[in-house]
């Protein structure tokens, strides 16, 4: 593999970690391509970098067994309204845990592919014995000709821990899964640029993860429901009411729906106000409120819009 980064055309490359191997690549969206890392990431791989320019890669150290995956963002896919190249990956992360890969998170991002950073040790081993045998060792090490080319990049959403659902995925990421993405990446990201509570819910839907401790991720995910309707009284009726109306069909399935609904907002309340519970409690009122953000913005998706008061009174009384 070449050495060469083509840093300055634009693109970035976003690492991830937390999502399982997998071996082909994917197109996700015109100009973001999802692709396995070829080598595992060592931290002589990351202290390569650092030696470029990278100087977070000390961080990446404790898991840089968990980076498996890079997205590639085009800068010359950059031409409709709505997120700049960086952002656009930061949105198809998004769509991924949606998707129902909650541990992915984007930790770092480069100017040239973490496919020459991953692995780059073994790959230039060779290099540095002969460099070592025809120059000396100071040479090799201090002036090394197998040095990766300059590190353009920082780290991105860095964190210690990550919550995840009780439906999180373990399996790979698929060509359905990609396909999923494809055919909502523009309303996605045209939903999140041009309004502003549901970019708020979007951005809800994906940071509870990283929350401090779990009661925190309730209330956050709260947030981004209440954003979604846009109401500030009545809360516990006309939230339960609305979702259920969007979510289920009528008859008994809405009726069940709207008492799903009522009693987890009764939870979230508990939660969030610090009344005692069992952890396990708190867990399932996290995951229930995960599952209930997403089903409701998938609904604006589908719809191409965001869900405005008519779109309730329709769903109620059609």
């Amino acid at each position: 593999m070449e050495n060469e980064s083509r840093a300055e055309d634009g693109n970035w490359y976003i690492l991830l970690a937390g999502l399982p191997r997998f071996e082909s690549s994917s197109v996700l969206a015109p100009g973001l391509g999802l692709r396995p890392l070829e080598s595992p990431l060592s931290v002589f791989d990351l202290a390569a970098a650092g030696a470029v320019g990278f100087r977070g890669w000390a961080a990446l150290e404790q898991f840089a067994h968990a980076c498996t995956a890079e997205i590639e963002s085009a800068k010359d896919a950059d031409n409709t309204p709505g997120y700049d190249t960086l952002n656009r990956a930061w949105l198809t992360t998004g769509l991924l845990v949606l998707r129902g890969f909650t541990r992915l998170w984007g930790v770092a991002c480069c100017g040239y592919s973490w496919n020459l950073i991953a692995g780059h040790q073994i790959r230039s081993s060779g290099q540095f014995k002969k460099q070592a045998a025809s120059e000396g060792i100071d040479k090799a090490v201090f002036q090394p000709k197998h040095s990766l080319a300059p590190f353009r990049g920082n780290l991105l959403d860095y964190h210690l821990t990550c919550f995840v659902d009780a439906g999180c995925r373990n399996d790979a990421p698929n060509e359905a899964d990609a396909e999923w993405i494809r055919n909502r990446f523009d309303t996605f990201n045209r939903l999140a640029s041009d309004h502003e509570a549901f970019r708020f819910a979007l951005e809800a839907a994906i940071d509870w993860r990283f929350a401090k401790e779990p009661r925190s991720a309730v209330a956050r995910l709260w947030g981004g429901i209440e954003a979604l309707f846009g109401v500030s009284s009545e809360l516990v009726y006309r939230i339960s009411l609305y979702s259920a109306c969007l979510l289920a069909e009528r008859g008994d399935p809405r009726k069940r729906k709207f008492g799903e609904v009522k009693r987890l907002y009764g939870l979230r309340s508990k939660v969030v106000h610090g009344e005692k519970l069992a952890e396990e409690k708190i867990s399932q009122a996290m995951s229930d409120s995960f599952h209930l953000l997403r089903d409701l913005l998938l609904v604006a998706v589908e719809r191409g819009k965001p869900i405005t008061p008519e779109d309730v009174d329709d769903a109620i009384f059609s």
